[in-house]
Protein backbone atom coordinates (compact mmCIF):
# COMPACT_ATOMS: atom_id res chain seq x y z
CA UNK A 1 0.00 0.00 0.00
CA UNK A 2 1.21 3.54 -0.60
CA UNK A 3 3.29 5.20 2.14
CA UNK A 4 2.57 8.91 2.56
CA UNK A 5 4.63 11.94 3.69
CA UNK A 6 5.07 11.24 7.23
CA UNK A 7 4.06 14.73 8.36
CA UNK A 8 0.70 14.38 6.41
CA UNK A 9 0.27 10.72 8.12
CA UNK A 10 0.95 11.90 11.57
CA UNK A 11 -1.94 14.75 10.87
CA UNK A 12 -4.06 12.32 9.79
CA UNK A 13 -3.40 9.47 12.81
CA UNK A 14 -3.91 12.24 15.05
CA UNK A 15 -6.87 14.32 14.31
CA UNK A 16 -9.14 11.81 12.98
CA UNK A 17 -11.19 10.81 15.35
CA UNK A 18 -11.26 14.13 16.94
CA UNK A 19 -12.62 15.37 13.88
CA UNK A 20 -15.21 12.66 13.94
CA UNK A 21 -16.07 13.76 17.46
CA UNK A 22 -15.95 16.86 17.40
CA UNK A 23 -17.59 17.57 13.59
CA UNK A 24 -21.01 18.04 14.96
CA UNK A 25 -19.96 21.17 17.19
CA UNK A 26 -18.83 23.23 14.53
CA UNK A 27 -20.79 26.26 13.17
CA UNK A 28 -21.54 24.88 9.41
CA UNK A 29 -23.41 28.28 8.91
CA UNK A 30 -20.27 30.68 8.61
CA UNK A 31 -18.16 31.52 5.76
CA UNK A 32 -14.79 31.70 5.16
CA UNK A 33 -15.11 35.80 5.76
CA UNK A 34 -13.87 36.63 2.25
CA UNK A 35 -16.20 38.65 -0.17
CA UNK A 36 -15.40 36.04 -3.35
CA UNK A 37 -16.86 37.83 -6.93
CA UNK A 38 -19.76 35.38 -6.96
CA UNK A 39 -20.95 36.61 -3.58
CA UNK A 40 -21.40 39.76 -5.60
CA UNK A 41 -24.60 38.14 -7.51
CA UNK A 42 -27.12 38.36 -5.43
CA UNK A 43 -30.18 38.49 -8.29
CA UNK A 44 -31.46 35.52 -6.20
CA UNK A 45 -30.76 35.97 -2.57
CA UNK A 46 -34.69 36.41 -2.09
CA UNK A 47 -35.99 33.16 -4.03
CA UNK A 48 -35.45 31.91 -7.20
CA UNK A 49 -38.92 33.12 -8.65
CA UNK A 50 -39.80 29.69 -9.93
CA UNK A 51 -42.52 28.26 -8.74
CA UNK A 52 -44.10 24.85 -7.65
CA UNK A 53 -45.28 22.78 -10.30
CA UNK A 54 -45.96 19.00 -11.49
CA UNK A 55 -43.09 18.11 -13.93
CA UNK A 56 -44.08 16.58 -17.16
CA UNK A 57 -41.76 13.52 -17.87
CA UNK A 58 -40.21 15.76 -20.40
CA UNK A 59 -39.29 18.02 -17.74
CA UNK A 60 -37.94 15.22 -15.08
CA UNK A 61 -35.22 13.89 -17.39
CA UNK A 62 -34.41 17.33 -18.40
CA UNK A 63 -34.02 18.45 -14.90
CA UNK A 64 -32.01 15.26 -14.22
CA UNK A 65 -29.64 16.32 -17.19
CA UNK A 66 -29.28 19.41 -15.31
CA UNK A 67 -28.38 18.46 -12.30
CA UNK A 68 -25.87 16.02 -13.30
CA UNK A 69 -24.02 18.43 -15.35
CA UNK A 70 -24.24 21.63 -13.29
CA UNK A 71 -22.70 19.26 -10.72
CA UNK A 72 -19.95 17.86 -12.84
CA UNK A 73 -18.97 21.49 -13.78
CA UNK A 74 -19.24 23.11 -10.16
CA UNK A 75 -16.52 20.75 -8.96
CA UNK A 76 -14.55 20.85 -12.23
CA UNK A 77 -14.98 24.32 -13.59
CA UNK A 78 -11.95 26.36 -12.79
CA UNK A 79 -13.91 29.97 -12.27
CA UNK A 80 -16.29 28.25 -9.93
CA UNK A 81 -13.75 26.86 -8.20
CA UNK A 82 -11.72 29.74 -7.76
CA UNK A 83 -14.98 31.41 -6.42
CA UNK A 84 -15.51 33.53 -9.79
CA UNK A 85 -18.97 31.55 -10.75
CA UNK A 86 -22.01 31.99 -8.72
CA UNK A 87 -23.24 28.46 -9.26
CA UNK A 88 -26.44 28.88 -7.35
CA UNK A 89 -27.50 31.70 -9.06
CA UNK A 90 -26.57 30.13 -12.88
CA UNK A 91 -29.04 27.18 -11.61
CA UNK A 92 -31.83 29.55 -11.67
CA UNK A 93 -30.72 31.17 -14.55
CA UNK A 94 -30.88 28.45 -17.47
CA UNK A 95 -33.49 26.02 -15.36
CA UNK A 96 -36.66 27.82 -16.82
CA UNK A 97 -35.35 27.40 -19.68
CA UNK A 98 -34.45 23.78 -19.54
CA UNK A 99 -38.05 23.47 -18.26
CA UNK A 100 -39.18 25.03 -21.07
CA UNK A 101 -37.66 22.74 -23.24
CA UNK A 102 -39.95 20.55 -25.60
CA UNK A 103 -37.38 17.26 -25.93
CA UNK A 104 -34.32 16.36 -25.28
CA UNK A 105 -32.25 17.65 -28.04
CA UNK A 106 -33.61 20.73 -27.02
CA UNK A 107 -32.54 20.57 -23.11
CA UNK A 108 -29.33 19.54 -25.51
CA UNK A 109 -29.71 23.09 -27.08
CA UNK A 110 -30.00 25.06 -23.67
CA UNK A 111 -27.33 23.79 -21.70
CA UNK A 112 -24.83 23.84 -24.39
CA UNK A 113 -25.96 27.61 -25.09
CA UNK A 114 -25.85 27.93 -21.58
CA UNK A 115 -22.16 26.65 -20.68
CA UNK A 116 -20.72 28.37 -23.77
CA UNK A 117 -20.80 31.36 -21.79
CA UNK A 118 -17.98 30.01 -19.14
CA UNK A 119 -15.30 29.04 -21.62
CA UNK A 120 -13.00 26.35 -19.89
CA UNK A 121 -9.43 28.15 -19.24
CA UNK A 122 -7.23 26.28 -16.98
CA UNK A 123 -4.25 24.23 -16.55
CA UNK A 124 -3.82 21.38 -14.50
CA UNK A 125 -1.49 21.99 -11.54
CA UNK A 126 -0.03 18.90 -10.12
CA UNK A 127 2.81 19.35 -8.56
CA UNK A 128 2.31 22.84 -7.43
CA UNK A 129 0.64 22.71 -3.50
CA UNK A 130 2.96 21.39 -0.89
CA UNK A 131 5.11 19.12 -4.29
CA UNK A 132 2.10 17.07 -3.99
CA UNK A 133 0.93 14.87 -7.06
CA UNK A 134 -2.39 14.26 -6.61
CA UNK A 135 -3.01 11.88 -10.04
CA UNK A 136 0.06 9.95 -9.42
CA UNK A 137 -1.13 9.25 -5.27
CA UNK A 138 -4.68 8.36 -7.09
CA UNK A 139 -3.06 6.17 -9.50
CA UNK A 140 -0.68 4.14 -6.78
CA UNK A 141 -3.58 3.67 -4.03
CA UNK A 142 -5.80 2.31 -6.60
CA UNK A 143 -8.90 3.25 -4.08
CA UNK A 144 -12.25 4.32 -5.45
CA UNK A 145 -12.66 6.77 -8.23
CA UNK A 146 -15.97 7.53 -9.41
CA UNK A 147 -16.84 6.45 -12.95
CA UNK A 148 -18.27 9.78 -14.90
CA UNK A 149 -17.85 7.96 -18.17
CA UNK A 150 -21.42 9.50 -18.42
CA UNK A 151 -19.67 12.57 -19.84
CA UNK A 152 -18.44 10.95 -22.91
CA UNK A 153 -21.58 9.26 -23.64
CA UNK A 154 -23.28 11.56 -27.05
CA UNK A 155 -26.40 9.96 -26.94
CA UNK A 156 -27.00 10.85 -23.76
CA UNK A 157 -25.87 14.64 -23.85
CA UNK A 158 -24.82 15.04 -27.40
CA UNK A 159 -21.63 15.77 -28.78
CA UNK A 160 -21.01 19.24 -28.09
CA UNK A 161 -22.04 19.36 -24.82
CA UNK A 162 -19.92 15.90 -24.19
CA UNK A 163 -16.84 17.73 -25.68
CA UNK A 164 -17.70 20.04 -22.89
CA UNK A 165 -17.95 18.12 -19.93
CA UNK A 166 -14.85 15.68 -21.49
CA UNK A 167 -12.60 20.13 -21.39
CA UNK A 168 -12.47 19.44 -17.96
CA UNK A 169 -11.50 16.10 -17.09
CA UNK A 170 -8.05 16.41 -16.82
CA UNK A 171 -7.86 19.66 -14.99
CA UNK A 172 -6.77 18.40 -11.48
CA UNK A 173 -7.09 21.87 -9.29
CA UNK A 174 -5.91 20.91 -5.89
CA UNK A 175 -6.28 24.80 -4.69
CA UNK A 176 -9.50 24.94 -3.75
CA UNK A 177 -9.96 27.16 -0.72
CA UNK A 178 -12.37 29.07 -2.54
CA UNK A 179 -14.39 25.97 -3.91
CA UNK A 180 -17.92 24.86 -2.86
CA UNK A 181 -16.14 22.10 -1.97
CA UNK A 182 -12.99 23.13 -0.02
CA UNK A 183 -10.66 21.19 2.52
CA UNK A 184 -9.23 21.40 5.88
CA UNK A 185 -5.82 21.25 6.95
CA UNK A 186 -5.61 17.63 7.33
CA UNK A 187 -7.47 16.46 3.94
CA UNK A 188 -10.68 16.39 4.81
CA UNK A 189 -13.59 18.08 2.91
CA UNK A 190 -15.93 21.07 4.03
CA UNK A 191 -19.23 22.47 2.43
CA UNK A 192 -18.74 25.72 4.72
CA UNK A 193 -18.71 27.81 1.43
CA UNK A 194 -22.31 26.51 0.19
CA UNK A 195 -24.38 29.64 0.88
CA UNK A 196 -27.85 29.22 3.35
CA UNK A 197 -30.54 30.32 1.68
CA UNK A 198 -34.20 31.04 2.57
CA UNK A 199 -37.11 28.60 1.09
CA UNK A 200 -40.15 29.93 1.15
CA UNK A 201 -43.78 27.83 0.28
CA UNK A 202 -43.64 27.30 -3.49
CA UNK A 203 -40.56 28.06 -4.36
CA UNK A 204 -39.81 25.10 -6.94
CA UNK A 205 -36.20 26.66 -7.68
CA UNK A 206 -35.09 26.88 -3.99
CA UNK A 207 -35.96 23.33 -3.49
CA UNK A 208 -34.37 21.77 -6.55
CA UNK A 209 -31.33 23.61 -5.99
CA UNK A 210 -31.58 21.65 -2.25
CA UNK A 211 -31.89 18.59 -3.91
CA UNK A 212 -28.96 18.94 -6.44
CA UNK A 213 -26.70 20.26 -3.83
CA UNK A 214 -27.18 17.31 -1.84
CA UNK A 215 -27.23 14.50 -4.24
CA UNK A 216 -24.13 15.89 -5.92
CA UNK A 217 -22.48 16.46 -2.63
CA UNK A 218 -22.95 12.97 -1.91
CA UNK A 219 -22.17 11.84 -5.57
CA UNK A 220 -18.95 13.26 -5.38
CA UNK A 221 -17.62 13.10 -2.11
CA UNK A 222 -19.10 10.39 -0.32
CA UNK A 223 -16.45 7.52 0.22
CA UNK A 224 -19.54 5.19 -0.03
CA UNK A 225 -21.23 6.10 -2.96
CA UNK A 226 -20.62 2.32 -4.16
CA UNK A 227 -23.28 1.42 -1.70
CA UNK A 228 -25.87 3.41 -1.30
CA UNK A 229 -28.88 1.36 -0.86
CA UNK A 230 -30.59 2.16 -4.16
CA UNK A 231 -28.49 2.95 -7.73
CA UNK A 232 -28.19 6.50 -7.00
CA UNK A 233 -28.74 7.92 -10.50
CA UNK A 234 -32.25 6.40 -9.81
CA UNK A 235 -32.83 8.25 -6.06
CA UNK A 236 -32.66 11.22 -8.61
CA UNK A 237 -35.04 10.38 -11.11
CA UNK A 238 -37.50 9.34 -8.38
CA UNK A 239 -36.56 12.18 -5.87
CA UNK A 240 -37.37 15.15 -8.74
CA UNK A 241 -40.90 15.24 -9.03
CA UNK A 242 -41.06 14.95 -5.33
CA UNK A 243 -39.13 17.59 -4.42
CA UNK A 244 -41.07 19.59 -7.57
CA UNK A 245 -44.21 19.38 -6.45
CA UNK A 246 -43.52 19.84 -2.33
CA UNK A 247 -45.43 22.89 -2.42
CA UNK A 248 -43.93 24.12 1.21
CA UNK A 249 -41.52 23.59 3.95
CA UNK A 250 -42.82 20.46 5.41
CA UNK A 251 -43.56 18.53 2.24
CA UNK A 252 -40.04 19.85 0.86
CA UNK A 253 -38.07 18.68 4.12
CA UNK A 254 -39.31 15.40 4.37
CA UNK A 255 -39.14 14.77 0.35
CA UNK A 256 -35.18 15.52 0.65
CA UNK A 257 -35.33 13.06 3.77
CA UNK A 258 -36.54 10.51 1.55
CA UNK A 259 -33.47 10.81 -0.55
CA UNK A 260 -31.45 11.04 2.54
CA UNK A 261 -32.72 7.81 3.62
CA UNK A 262 -31.59 6.11 0.68
CA UNK A 263 -27.51 6.24 1.50
CA UNK A 264 -27.77 3.88 3.96
CA UNK A 265 -25.01 5.94 5.24
CA UNK A 266 -25.74 6.25 9.22
CA UNK A 267 -24.13 9.71 9.59
CA UNK A 268 -26.82 10.82 6.91
CA UNK A 269 -29.15 12.94 9.17
CA UNK A 270 -31.51 15.99 8.37
CA UNK A 271 -31.94 18.56 10.60
CA UNK A 272 -34.45 21.32 9.55
CA UNK A 273 -35.04 25.21 10.81
CA UNK A 274 -38.55 23.60 12.85
CA UNK A 275 -36.81 20.37 13.60
CA UNK A 276 -39.65 18.73 11.74
CA UNK A 277 -38.08 15.56 11.36
CA UNK A 278 -36.71 15.07 15.40
CA UNK A 279 -40.08 16.14 16.58
CA UNK A 280 -41.85 13.86 14.80
CA UNK A 281 -44.74 12.37 17.42
CA UNK A 282 -44.15 15.42 19.89
CA UNK A 283 -41.57 16.95 22.18
CA UNK A 284 -42.01 14.90 24.92
CA UNK A 285 -40.43 11.57 26.09
CA UNK A 286 -41.06 8.60 27.69
CA UNK A 287 -38.87 8.05 30.90
CA UNK A 288 -37.20 5.12 30.04
CA UNK A 289 -33.78 3.34 27.58
CA UNK A 290 -34.92 0.93 25.21
CA UNK A 291 -33.18 -1.45 22.71
CA UNK A 292 -34.36 -3.42 20.33
CA UNK A 293 -34.43 -6.97 20.74
CA UNK A 294 -36.46 -9.66 18.38
CA UNK A 295 -37.59 -6.89 16.28
CA UNK A 296 -39.27 -5.47 19.15
CA UNK A 297 -38.45 -2.68 21.41
CA UNK A 298 -37.74 -3.72 25.15
CA UNK A 299 -37.43 -1.26 28.13
CA UNK A 300 -33.62 -1.70 29.17
CA UNK A 301 -33.86 0.90 32.14
CA UNK A 302 -36.15 3.48 33.63
CA UNK A 303 -35.81 6.95 35.48
CA UNK A 304 -35.90 6.64 38.75
CA UNK A 305 -39.16 6.33 40.91
CA UNK A 306 -40.75 5.52 37.75
CA UNK A 307 -43.78 3.40 38.73
CA UNK A 308 -45.97 2.70 35.67
CA UNK A 309 -42.82 1.23 32.70
CA UNK A 310 -39.97 -1.58 34.14
CA UNK A 311 -37.13 -3.01 32.47
CA UNK A 312 -38.01 -5.86 30.33
CA UNK A 313 -41.46 -4.64 28.81
CA UNK A 314 -42.35 -4.81 25.66
CA UNK A 315 -43.47 -1.09 24.24
CA UNK A 316 -46.26 -2.20 21.60
CA UNK A 317 -48.29 1.38 21.35
CA UNK A 318 -47.62 4.95 22.52
CA UNK A 319 -50.97 7.14 22.07
CA UNK A 320 -52.66 4.44 19.71
CA UNK A 321 -50.24 4.22 17.26
CA UNK A 322 -48.21 0.67 17.33
CA UNK A 323 -44.49 0.41 16.88
CA UNK A 324 -44.18 -0.73 13.81
CA UNK A 325 -46.37 1.45 12.49
CA UNK A 326 -43.85 4.37 13.66
CA UNK A 327 -40.95 2.22 12.68
CA UNK A 328 -42.17 1.48 8.80
CA UNK A 329 -42.49 5.34 8.74
CA UNK A 330 -39.78 6.67 10.03
CA UNK A 331 -38.20 4.51 7.88
CA UNK A 332 -38.55 6.35 4.91
CA UNK A 333 -36.92 9.52 6.72
CA UNK A 334 -34.10 8.02 7.97
CA UNK A 335 -30.63 6.51 6.95
CA UNK A 336 -30.29 3.07 8.34
CA UNK A 337 -27.09 1.03 7.67
CA UNK A 338 -29.51 -2.01 7.40
CA UNK A 339 -33.40 -2.36 8.25
CA UNK A 340 -32.70 -4.04 12.19
CA UNK A 341 -30.48 -1.31 12.83
CA UNK A 342 -32.22 1.65 13.87
CA UNK A 343 -31.58 2.72 17.08
CA UNK A 344 -29.01 5.17 16.50
CA UNK A 345 -31.40 7.61 14.10
CA UNK A 346 -34.81 6.51 15.91
CA UNK A 347 -34.45 5.85 19.32
CA UNK A 348 -36.04 9.22 20.21
CA UNK A 349 -38.87 9.31 17.53
CA UNK A 350 -39.63 5.51 19.20
CA UNK A 351 -40.18 7.13 22.77
CA UNK A 352 -41.99 10.57 21.38
CA UNK A 353 -45.17 12.19 22.30
CA UNK A 354 -46.77 15.28 22.65
CA UNK A 355 -48.68 14.33 26.17
CA UNK A 356 -47.71 15.16 29.80
CA UNK A 357 -49.41 11.57 30.60
CA UNK A 358 -49.19 8.65 27.61
CA UNK A 359 -51.10 5.87 26.60
CA UNK A 360 -48.96 3.19 26.73
CA UNK A 361 -49.68 -0.74 25.44
CA UNK A 362 -46.95 -3.04 26.77
CA UNK A 363 -46.59 -6.67 27.09
CA UNK A 364 -44.98 -7.67 30.28
CA UNK A 365 -44.44 -11.40 30.44
CA UNK A 366 -47.58 -13.00 28.71
CA UNK A 367 -49.63 -9.94 29.74
CA UNK A 368 -51.16 -7.25 27.40
CA UNK A 369 -51.08 -4.00 29.43
CA UNK A 370 -52.29 -0.47 29.19
CA UNK A 371 -50.78 2.25 31.58
CA UNK A 372 -50.32 5.99 31.76
CA UNK A 373 -46.71 6.75 31.62
CA UNK A 374 -45.91 10.40 32.56
CA UNK A 375 -43.11 12.07 30.01
CA UNK A 376 -40.20 13.84 30.24
CA UNK A 377 -39.65 17.15 28.54
CA UNK A 378 -36.12 15.76 27.65
CA UNK A 379 -34.69 12.39 26.32
CA UNK A 380 -34.03 10.01 29.21
CA UNK A 381 -30.24 9.17 28.91
CA UNK A 382 -28.72 6.03 29.60
CA UNK A 383 -27.38 5.37 33.25
CA UNK A 384 -24.40 2.76 33.22
CA UNK A 385 -24.96 0.91 37.03
CA UNK A 386 -21.00 0.16 36.58
CA UNK A 387 -18.53 2.47 37.37
CA UNK A 388 -14.94 2.48 35.97
CA UNK A 389 -12.26 0.78 38.41
CA UNK A 390 -12.17 -2.91 39.00
CA UNK A 391 -15.68 -4.58 39.35
CA UNK A 392 -16.55 -5.89 43.01
CA UNK A 393 -15.69 -9.41 44.03
CA UNK A 394 -13.75 -9.87 40.66
CA UNK A 395 -10.05 -8.91 39.84
CA UNK A 396 -10.86 -7.05 36.70
CA UNK A 397 -10.83 -3.81 35.32
CA UNK A 398 -13.66 -2.48 33.64
CA UNK A 399 -13.54 0.70 31.70
CA UNK A 400 -16.76 2.67 30.30
CA UNK A 401 -15.22 5.07 27.55
CA UNK A 402 -18.34 7.21 27.60
CA UNK A 403 -17.40 8.31 31.76
CA UNK A 404 -13.73 9.13 31.35
CA UNK A 405 -11.96 12.61 32.07
CA UNK A 406 -8.75 13.43 31.08
CA UNK A 407 -6.21 11.41 32.85
CA UNK A 408 -8.35 8.82 33.61
CA UNK A 409 -6.66 6.20 31.31
CA UNK A 410 -3.14 6.42 32.76
CA UNK A 411 -4.76 6.35 36.62
CA UNK A 412 -6.91 3.25 35.55
CA UNK A 413 -4.08 1.63 33.94
CA UNK A 414 -2.15 1.62 36.86
CA UNK A 415 -4.97 0.55 38.99
CA UNK A 416 -5.60 -2.32 36.46
CA UNK A 417 -1.90 -3.81 36.42
CA UNK A 418 -2.32 -7.01 38.40
CA UNK A 419 -5.69 -7.71 37.40
CA UNK A 420 -6.64 -10.99 35.72
CA UNK A 421 -8.10 -9.16 32.41
CA UNK A 422 -9.80 -5.52 31.53
CA UNK A 423 -13.96 -4.92 30.23
CA UNK A 424 -13.40 -2.03 27.75
CA UNK A 425 -17.28 -1.53 27.33
CA UNK A 426 -17.87 0.08 23.38
CA UNK A 427 -21.21 0.24 23.80
CA UNK A 428 -21.46 3.51 25.30
CA UNK A 429 -19.94 6.02 22.33
CA UNK A 430 -16.69 7.72 24.36
CA UNK A 431 -16.67 10.98 25.75
CA UNK A 432 -12.89 11.23 24.73
CA UNK A 433 -10.40 9.99 22.23
CA UNK A 434 -8.84 6.48 24.09
CA UNK A 435 -7.77 4.37 21.08
CA UNK A 436 -3.81 5.37 20.78
CA UNK A 437 -3.47 6.12 24.78
CA UNK A 438 -5.16 2.71 25.35
CA UNK A 439 -3.08 1.24 22.59
CA UNK A 440 0.05 2.26 24.11
CA UNK A 441 -0.97 -0.34 27.08
CA UNK A 442 -2.28 -2.95 25.49
CA UNK A 443 -0.51 -3.41 22.15
CA UNK A 444 3.24 -4.58 22.70
CA UNK A 445 4.17 -3.41 18.86
CA UNK A 446 2.51 -1.26 15.85
CA UNK A 447 -0.06 -2.68 14.34
CA UNK A 448 -1.97 -1.06 10.77
CA UNK A 449 -5.43 -1.29 11.80
CA UNK A 450 -7.44 0.30 9.56
CA UNK A 451 -7.06 1.89 6.26
CA UNK A 452 -8.62 5.62 5.71
CA UNK A 453 -10.55 6.68 2.32
CA UNK A 454 -9.39 10.16 2.14
CA UNK A 455 -10.91 12.23 -0.55
CA UNK A 456 -8.18 13.62 -3.42
CA UNK A 457 -8.57 17.23 -3.40
CA UNK A 458 -7.67 17.43 -7.14
CA UNK A 459 -9.86 14.69 -8.55
CA UNK A 460 -13.15 14.66 -7.31
CA UNK A 461 -14.96 11.55 -6.52
CA UNK A 462 -11.89 10.20 -6.02
CA UNK A 463 -10.61 8.25 -2.35
CA UNK A 464 -6.96 7.11 -1.87
CA UNK A 465 -6.04 5.41 1.14
CA UNK A 466 -4.11 6.14 4.16
CA UNK A 467 -2.87 3.50 6.58
CA UNK A 468 -3.82 3.90 10.32
CA UNK A 469 -1.38 2.74 13.15
CA UNK A 470 -2.18 1.97 17.00
CA UNK A 471 0.47 0.41 19.67
CA UNK A 472 3.49 0.92 21.71
CA UNK A 473 5.48 4.41 20.76
CA UNK A 474 2.57 5.74 18.19
CA UNK A 475 1.97 8.42 20.71
CA UNK A 476 6.05 9.58 20.46
CA UNK A 477 5.88 9.31 17.03
CA UNK A 478 2.44 11.74 16.86
CA UNK A 479 2.95 13.83 19.28
CA UNK A 480 6.52 14.11 20.73
CA UNK A 481 4.81 11.98 23.76
CA UNK A 482 7.88 11.22 26.33
CA UNK A 483 6.34 9.13 28.80
CA UNK A 484 6.78 5.60 29.21
CA UNK A 485 3.55 2.80 29.10
CA UNK A 486 3.88 -0.22 31.11
CA UNK A 487 2.67 -3.21 29.34
CA UNK A 488 -0.43 -4.57 30.03
CA UNK A 489 -0.48 -8.53 29.49
CA UNK A 490 -3.85 -9.66 31.00
CA UNK A 491 -6.71 -10.37 28.72
CA UNK A 492 -8.58 -7.62 27.01
CA UNK A 493 -12.55 -8.16 26.35
CA UNK A 494 -13.97 -5.57 24.08
CA UNK A 495 -17.71 -5.22 24.06
CA UNK A 496 -20.19 -4.11 21.35
CA UNK A 497 -23.60 -3.94 19.65
CA UNK A 498 -26.02 -2.19 17.64
CA UNK A 499 -24.74 1.09 19.30
CA UNK A 500 -21.13 0.85 18.95
CA UNK A 501 -20.99 3.39 16.19
CA UNK A 502 -18.18 5.87 15.02
CA UNK A 503 -15.99 6.59 17.20
CA UNK A 504 -16.80 3.41 19.38
CA UNK A 505 -15.67 1.45 16.27
CA UNK A 506 -12.94 3.00 15.20
CA UNK A 507 -11.59 2.17 18.41
CA UNK A 508 -12.46 -1.46 18.31
CA UNK A 509 -10.83 -1.57 15.11
CA UNK A 510 -7.85 -0.36 16.93
CA UNK A 511 -8.11 -2.06 20.44
CA UNK A 512 -9.07 -5.40 18.88
CA UNK A 513 -5.00 -5.58 17.31
CA UNK A 514 -4.15 -6.21 20.87
CA UNK A 515 -2.39 -9.67 20.98
CA UNK A 516 -5.37 -10.77 24.05
CA UNK A 517 -8.03 -9.18 22.91
CA UNK A 518 -11.26 -11.02 21.94
CA UNK A 519 -14.78 -8.90 20.91
CA UNK A 520 -17.92 -10.02 22.24
CA UNK A 521 -21.22 -9.20 21.19
CA UNK A 522 -23.26 -8.19 18.50
CA UNK A 523 -22.37 -6.70 14.87
CA UNK A 524 -22.04 -2.70 15.22
CA UNK A 525 -24.08 -0.11 13.40
CA UNK A 526 -21.71 0.64 10.63
CA UNK A 527 -21.34 4.06 10.77
CA UNK A 528 -17.37 4.77 11.27
CA UNK A 529 -15.39 7.72 10.04
CA UNK A 530 -15.92 11.33 10.22
CA UNK A 531 -18.69 13.80 10.11
CA UNK A 532 -19.41 16.01 7.38
CA UNK A 533 -22.17 18.85 7.17
CA UNK A 534 -23.40 21.04 4.31
CA UNK A 535 -26.43 23.55 4.19
CA UNK A 536 -29.27 23.64 1.91
CA UNK A 537 -32.13 25.77 1.26
CA UNK A 538 -34.78 26.53 4.33
CA UNK A 539 -32.13 26.32 7.19
CA UNK A 540 -31.81 22.16 6.87
CA UNK A 541 -28.21 21.04 8.12
CA UNK A 542 -27.40 17.27 6.01
CA UNK A 543 -24.61 15.26 7.54
CA UNK A 544 -22.75 12.25 6.15
CA UNK A 545 -19.71 10.23 6.35
CA UNK A 546 -17.00 11.88 4.67
CA UNK A 547 -13.87 9.53 5.04
CA UNK A 548 -13.89 5.49 4.10
CA UNK A 549 -12.71 3.13 6.69
CA UNK A 550 -11.86 -0.30 5.89
CA UNK A 551 -10.60 -2.72 7.31
CA UNK A 552 -6.43 -3.09 7.15
CA UNK A 553 -7.16 -5.96 4.43
CA UNK A 554 -9.24 -3.16 2.64
CA UNK A 555 -12.82 -4.81 3.10
CA UNK A 556 -15.76 -2.26 3.56
CA UNK A 557 -16.95 -1.72 7.07
CA UNK A 558 -19.52 0.97 6.72
CA UNK A 559 -23.49 -0.39 6.64
CA UNK A 560 -22.38 -4.13 7.44
CA UNK A 561 -20.35 -2.78 10.85
CA UNK A 562 -17.78 -4.75 12.51
CA UNK A 563 -18.39 -8.14 13.61
CA UNK A 564 -17.62 -9.81 17.12
CA UNK A 565 -15.60 -12.93 17.95
CA UNK A 566 -17.95 -14.10 20.29
CA UNK A 567 -21.63 -13.21 19.16
CA UNK A 568 -23.24 -12.45 22.42
CA UNK A 569 -27.12 -10.84 22.41
CA UNK A 570 -28.94 -9.50 25.43
CA UNK A 571 -32.07 -11.55 26.03
CA UNK A 572 -35.41 -9.69 27.32
CA UNK A 573 -35.34 -12.41 29.99
CA UNK A 574 -31.84 -11.08 31.23
CA UNK A 575 -33.00 -7.80 31.23
CA UNK A 576 -35.61 -8.43 33.97
CA UNK A 577 -33.85 -10.19 35.90
CA UNK A 578 -31.38 -7.21 36.20
CA UNK A 579 -28.64 -9.08 33.88
CA UNK A 580 -26.19 -8.02 31.39
CA UNK A 581 -25.54 -10.98 30.00
CA UNK A 582 -22.26 -9.25 27.65
CA UNK A 583 -20.76 -8.44 30.67
CA UNK A 584 -21.19 -11.88 32.28
CA UNK A 585 -19.71 -13.59 29.25
CA UNK A 586 -16.68 -11.07 29.40
CA UNK A 587 -15.96 -12.18 33.11
CA UNK A 588 -16.69 -15.38 32.12
CA UNK A 589 -14.10 -15.29 29.12
CA UNK A 590 -11.33 -13.61 31.88
CA UNK A 591 -11.97 -16.52 34.38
Amino acid sequence: MKKYTKSYIVWTILLLVVITYFMFARDFHSLNGKLLERDKDTEFEKGSGIRTKKLSDVQIQSLYKLCKVWGYTKYHHPDVISGKLNWDAELFRVMPDILRAANQDGADCVLMDWLETFPVEGEQDEGKEEDIDWEKIQEESGKQLLDTTWISDSAFLGEELSEYLCSMADLHISDRENAYASFEEIGTVSFENEKMYDASDGDMGMYLLGLFRFWNMYEYYSPNIEITTEEWDSVLLDALPKVADSGDYRSYVTAIAQVVSKTGDAHSMLVDRKRLLYYYYGQRFLPCDIKIIGGEAVVTQVKKNEKELMPGDILLEIDGMTLEERIEEQRNYHALSEADKMLNQMKHLLLETEKRKAKVRILRGEEIKTVQVKTLKNQYSYKNPIENGILQSENIGYIDPSALEKGNIEKLMKDFCDTEGIIIDLRHYPSTVITYLLGEYIIPKQEVFACIGMPNKAMPGAFYEQEMVVGKGVLKEIQNDSRTFDSYEGKVIILMDEESQSQSEFAIMALRQAPNAIVVGSPSVGADGNVVKVSLPGEVIFSMTGLGVYTPEGEQTQRCGLKPDIECWQTVEGIKAGKDELLEEAIKLIK
